[in-house]
Order: C-alpha cells, then sequence, then structure tokens
C-alpha cells in the first residue's frame, strides 16, 4: 500500500493523468488557485463490498491533502459501512475529454478520530469555499485510501466499430 505521495514520486506519468481528470482537486492539494472553469471537487466512483459480497457502486468526491487521498462520508451512507467491515475498494474516475480512464485499487482505514488528518484535509477543503464540503469534512466520518494499484487507459473511438485502448499502464504501490 502507497500513500498518494508515494504514488506520484514512483509514477508521475500515471499521476499526471490523475491531475487531468481531477484539476481543482489537484490544485487545492498542491495549494495553487482552481481554475476558474473548474470545479474545486471531482465526483468520481467508489465501489465497496456489501454484506452480501456483493458490489455497491457510489459517487463520492475524492480529497487530496498532505500526499494523502481522503473522502468524508456521511454517517448513515452505505458506504462507509461497507468500508468498515471489508476497506477493499475500488475508486474510479470519471473519463476525462480524451477518454482517459483513471482507477486505483485502495484499501480503506477510517481516520475519524486522526485529528492532523482531519485538519489536513479542513485545511484543503476550507480553501476551496464549497460550503458543503467544509460542512463534510468537519463533521462527517473520514477515511484514507491506501493505494494498492492504480490503471490508466485511453481508448479511441469510444462506442464506434474497432475501439481499442491506445495506452494501458499499472503501477502495483
Amino acid at each position: 500500500m502507497a500513500s498518494w505521495a508515494q504514488f506520484e514520486t514512483q509514477a508521475p506519468d500515471l499521476a499526471s493523468v490523475a491531475a487531468r481528470l481531477w484539476p481543482g482537486v489537484v490544485a487545492l492539494h498542491r495549494g495553487v488557485a482552481v481554475p476558474r472553469d473548474v470545479p474545486c471537487f471531482a465526483v468520481s466512483y467508489l465501489a465497496t463490498v456489501r454484506p452480501d459480497g456483493g458490489l455497491r457502486l457510489h459517487p463520492f468526491c475524492p480529497v487530496l491533502a498532505g500526499g494523502r487521498l481522503f473522502a468524508a462520508i456521511p454517517r448513515p451512507s452505505p458506504k462507509g459501512w461497507d468500508l468498515r467491515r471489508d476497506p477493499r475498494c475500488v475508486i474510479h474516475a470519471l473519463p476525462g475529454p480524451e477518454d482517459n480512464e483513471f482507477c486505483v485499487r485502495a484499501t480503506a482505514s477510517e481516520v475519524t478520530g486522526d485529528l492532523v488528518a482531519r485538519a489536513l484535509v479542513r485545511t484543503v477543503v476550507t480553501a476551496s469555499g464549497v460550503g458543503g464540503m467544509i460542512e463534510s469534512v468537519s463533521h462527517d466520518p473520514l477515511f484514507e485510501f491506501g493505494l494498492d494499484q492504480v490503471d490508466v487507459a485511453r481508448w479511441l473511438d469510444i462506442g464506434q466499430p474497432g475501439t481499442c485502448p491506445t495506452l494501458t499502464l499499472g503501477h502495483a504501490c
């Protein structure tokens, strides 16, 4: 398992894809201004394991802070209960303008009681000025994701005959 900072150091080519798909998230993490036409937080998908062993897919907003990947998950959300019971998960960014895919296999751990982690996340999110996210990271349970595997693919001719990946990279963390 690796932190986000370790991943960026070990696989800068893959991390650059994340920066293109999560531009606001990465800008906030780096302490730079989020471009005016870019949302501060990118909606991504989090796949978790339900109690019956089936899979569950949830939208969520990842947060990068202090070289670590986090999510604030409202207490009643089933994704939090899933992660507490079985920490294995997959995070998938929405494809970008060139149909880039960014997928992270991760292991989640609840860090709600870690005051340093909470302060890191709150500082980054407060810089966004997005009230709902500030409220969420201040009060909701906080999870950190250790990265196990990161995969990137770029597809050509999506939905057309001959659809194929032009680039597929993987990095075990």
